[in-house]
């Protein structure tokens, strides 16, 4: 057997990065032409190839990182480049942000290698470009402290919109609502990697158990501070894939959407609709919640949408809720043959409340968006507030923090 030289190895471990950086590439280059999530892209990568947990780890820093940091990444490019970044073509924009990326927030990644792996991905598919992209990075390393910022005072919206990475419309739209000081703290923890939170499948586990469960295979397990049946999990690695999710004792849900359910209070035996119900988390928790007695209607507008809720409805065992491919905006007496005692209409909205998650949401959305969902938001509560019996409960929910798809849609209604 040859002697593998340290030199040797070095470059092994280059080579394997480099298919992480390159798959990190293509992703980011499909999420700046607005084509899907950054989590089902980053799966859906992950099925096709075999990465090792820790070239998947690296994928997920670099691709959130970027998007998480992307307007900061961009300012900090145009200024080394006296270039705007939007005159480059998407490969070497992104292959720039990926490169900035682990210069300036990457400790562990050495700068040689930063450098020279961006310059080999742009050799790849753009050659002319490689020198520019070395250029740029080397410049960025030698100015990283020389770098100007705009002021506070003089161009606020700017500033944070750049310091904090969020899209100028929106900064603006915060600064008028919450002042200058509150914008930068929702823009900070819009910023930083939101929680892994699951909730116990009631009919089948109690939270103490599940938890003594999964402590062989996750590092840190903590209850809720506010939802009584979650847990925040740390250390999750492919959670699809772990033989307590496959046998239904749990459901990965956000704290928030599990307090809706609860807020709701269904009782066993009711009738409750669903509206925009997939993928079937607040579908599964009501039924949880109603011992699996009674009936839910669950609607959505999207087919793989309610293909969802019914394939998470097979796994926890639920067998309650019916699914029906309908646009809550539109006549559905159809399924509704009898009132409902409860309805939630979680609608569809701009998500602007769910950034720190989502973060590619903020380079894709724009601010029409908002009035566009909250024409569809009021046409939605306006249709199925008919189907619900007297004295019967609606709840109204979004996922967006913005007062026009809230509160504006409830007092109008």
């Amino acid at each position: 057997m040859p002697y593998i030289t340290y030199k040797d190895e070095t470059r092994w471990r280059l080579k394997i990065e480099r298919g992480a950086r390159r798959a990190s590439l293509n992703i980011l280059i499909r999420l700046d032409t607005k084509e899907g999530f950054a989590d089902e892209l980053i799966k859906e990568v992950f099925n096709k190839t075999s990465f090792s947990v820790i070239d998947r780890a690296f994928i997920t820093e670099l691709v959130y990182g970027v998007l998480r940091q992307r307007s900061l990444l961009d300012w900090i490019i145009e200024k080394a480049s006296k270039r705007q970044i939007k005159k480059s073509s998407a490969l070497i924009r992104n292959i720039l942000r990926l490169g900035a990326y682990q210069l300036l927030f990457l400790d562990k990644v050495p700068v040689s290698a930063a450098v020279n792996e961006s310059v080999k991905l742009a050799k790849e598919k753009e050659q002319r470009s490689s020198g520019f992209v070395n250029a740029v990075l080397r410049n960025i390393d030698r100015e990283r402290e020389r770098i100007p910022y705009p002021e506070p005072e003089e161009h606020p919206i700017e500033f944070i919109s750049v310091r904090y990475s969020h899209p100028a419309w929106l900064v603006k739209r915060w600064i008028e609502r919450y002042g200058f000081d509150k914008t930068i703290e929702l823009c900070r923890l819009n910023n930083e990697a939101p929680p892994f939170t699951i909730r116990a499948n009631r009919l089948k586990i109690k939270k103490e158990e599940l938890k003594e469960l999964l402590k062989k295979d996750i590092d840190s397990i903590e209850d809720c501070s506010v939802s009584s049946n979650g847990l925040i999990l740390q250390g999750v690695s492919n959670i699809s894939e772990n033989p307590v999710f496959k046998q239904g004792l749990f459901y990965v849900q956000d704290e928030a959407a599990q307090l809706i359910s609860q807020i709701l209070d269904p009782k066993s035996g009711e009738k409750i609709l669903d509206a925009c119900a997939a993928p079937g988390g607040k579908a599964t928790d009501i039924a949880e919640l109603m011992e699996n007695r009674g009936e839910i209607i669950a609607l959505d507008v999207n087919k793989n949408g309610v293909a969802l809720i019914k394939e998470n409805c097979e796994r926890l065992g639920i067998n309650i809720v019916k699914t029906y491919l309908r646009d809550a905006a539109k006549d559905i007496s159809d399924v509704a043959k009898e009132k409902f005692d409860k309805i939630l209409i979680d609608a569809s909205c701009s998500g602007i409340g769910v950034l720190r998650r989502h973060p590619e949401g903020k380079w894709q959305k724009n601010e029409e968006l908002i009035f566009e969902s909250q024409k569809i938001q009021k046409r939605i509560i306006e249709n199925l507030s008919k189907y619900l019996k007297s004295g019967g409960v609606l709840i109204y929910s979004t996922c967006s923090t913005e007062k026009d798809e809230n509160e504006d849609v409830v007092e109008d209604f």
